[in-house]
């Protein structure tokens, strides 16, 4: 073989190739670099030779490069890395360096021959896939969401780690799971909708938009609110078909509750507005009764307003208030609030009695609530509507409980209990069970209304 000509024919190729082409000795030491390695790097060959090449190689990169070309060197196996060099204008850019060895009859390496091609752009949208899906997991974990997706062939669907979290089931990585388990996990109430929907997103008549609320039964027993947003994925062809559809999930449950509230607040406070009328038209009607002239009776009719409205600060509605952020108020100086408006001079037909009780700044406005329904019902329709009515609140403490008595008389005479009950009582009822974990009890006695409720002591102060 004339080896001359071979090299001949190697410097020929090496300078027509877009790579930047190298060759080395058996012992490593690279002596020929092509037109474009002295482009690229602007050293010249005595600046590369031998080691010299090196300098070129970024200092955290460098010592990978060496382990690699010296294992490559003692064994003969094929050489192969990726690290940065510096280029003429003293930026770094990224090269996949390959070289093989050019052996003898007899086994022994001649020469190697390698090129180095550039993968800077390509190094580049990689590293910035690895940060556009970083900041993807990071948005998903700031927003709580999870994501989704079904494969409609299969009638499989994958779930991320945080689907997996959401749905209450401990899991590292994706989770594949048969689509037909997780539809039977929603609401029966709200399966139906929930498939439509779906049916609807994969049509290919649609856009492929799909988007659901509904509620799942997890595995723990626990109900949950989620909301899913997907698109649909189409396959071409004679007929088009969804072979995908994928999306992000979320849990809403905090969010429905909060809509629940207000949606209850807003009922409340209408049934505010209207009991306050009803009361005002009742001062005016009772003080128009007692007055001796126009001037008492505006001098009464304001203080009793002026009285009711220091009342009803203390029941404004818990959504009003930050959560804590009131003091704790005594039960009779609550209880007093609450019934001044229908107290009259010179006269005694309000009694409140019980030890100390001081109420958290948490539960004031649940427990004023119901005294506040109450007093409005008796000064519509009980003891408190005429003036020879009396009320009494009375209330002891046994075993951690304040046991609590409304108890009216002498006002117009009970013929039987109502046979419905009003906004004003539920409200009630669900203000004791629910928020302070008691109990109350109404009992229609001929005499007037009575009603008895027991309130835990802890809940009451915390």
């Amino acid at each position: 073989m004339d080896f001359n000509a071979t090299e001949n024919q190697f410097a020929v190729l090496a300078e027509s190739l877009p790579q930047l082409v190298w060759s080395a000795r058996s012992d490593g030491s690279h002596d020929y670099f092509n037109r474009r390695w002295h482009e690229f790097t602007g050293l010249t060959l005595e600046q590369c030779a031998g080691e010299g090449w090196q300098r070129t190689v970024h200092p955290k990169d460098l010592p990978e490069v060496q382990a690699q070309w010296r294992r490559s060197i003692e064994t003969g196996a094929p050489y192969e890395c990726e690290y940065r060099i510096r280029n003429a204008a003293g930026w770094y850019e990224w090269v996949l360096s390959r070289a093989i060895p050019i052996q003898d009859l007899s086994g022994d390496t001649m020469r190697w021959f390698g090129t180095s091609t550039n993968i800077d752009a390509q190094k580049k949208a990689e590293e910035a896939v690895r940060s556009l899906e970083s900041r993807y997991r990071l948005a998903l974990e700031a927003a709580n969401l999870g994501t989704w997706q079904i494969d409609l062939q299969k009638n499989e669907i994958l779930w991320d780690e945080g689907a997996c979290a959401l749905y209450r089931i401990p899991h590292e990585g994706s989770f594949s799971l048969p689509f037909d388990q997780v539809i039977a996990m929603v609401h029966p109430d709200d399966r139906e909708a929930l498939q439509a929907r779906i049916a609807k997103a994969c049509d290919p008549q649609s856009d492929g938009h799909y988007e659901s609320e509904y509620r799942a039964i997890l595995p723990d027993k626990t109900l949950r609110w989620f909301r899913s947003v997907g698109q649909a994925v189409f396959a071409d062809g004679e007929r088009p078909h969804a072979v995908t559809l994928s999306g992000v999930v979320s849990d809403i449950t905090d969010r429905h509750a909060f809509e629940e509230a207000q949606q209850l607040l807003t009922r409340e406070l209408n049934h505010r507005v209207k009991n306050l009328f009803a009361i005002a038209n009742g001062m005016v009607s009772m003080t128009a009764r007692t007055a001796k002239d126009p001037k008492e009776m505006a001098t009464a009719l304001r203080g009793r307003l002026s009285a009711l409205s220091r009342a009803h600060e203390l029941v404004q509605p818990a959504a009003a208030m930050m959560h804590g952020s009131g003091a704790d108020v005594e039960l009779a100086r609550l209880c007093e609030a609450v019934l001044e408006p229908y107290r009259q001079s010179g006269t005694d037909r309000v009694a409140i009695e019980g030890p100390s009780v001081r109420i958290g700044s948490t539960t004031t406005t649940s427990l004023a609530l119901v005294l506040h329904e109450l007093a409005t019902n008796a000064a519509k329709y009980g003891s408190l509507s005429i003036p020879e009515g009396h009320l009494s609140i009375q209330w002891t403490i046994h075993d951690g409980t304040v046991d609590l008595l409304w108890t009216e008389r002498d006002g117009p005479p009970v013929e039987s209990a109502p046979d419905f009950q009003g906004f004003g009582t539920q409200l009630s009822q669900r203000s004791i069970a629910g928020q302070l974990g008691g109990t109350l009890e109404q009992e229609w006695l001929s005499e007037g209304l009575r009603v008895h409720m027991t309130l835990p002591l802890s809940r009451l102060t915390g």
